[in-house]
């Protein structure tokens, strides 16, 4: 895999991770009283499994711009 290709793979992974992370806090927090108790434990699981993917696909967006020359942002 190149690391454009590794760029390209971490930026959209980070997309992915902030939208469910979002859903699960909506779930989790803003419609609680709506869903069982069983799905809130599930959420709430979620956010925090979304949260720690979220930071790894950062590190390797960090990395693949590192091998390509670009500022760490």
């Amino acid at each position: 895999m190149s690391h454009t290709q590794l760029l390209r793979f971490a930026n959209m992974s980070m997309v992915i991770f902030l939208v469910v992370a979002c859903g699960a806090l909506s779930i989790a927090y803003l419609q609680e009283e709506k869903v069982s108790l069983g799905m809130t434990v599930f959420m709430h699981i979620t956010l925090v499994i979304s949260a720690a993917l979220f930071k790894l696909a950062y590190v390797v967006r960090l990395i693949a711009q590192d091998k390509m020359g670009q500022p760490l942002v």
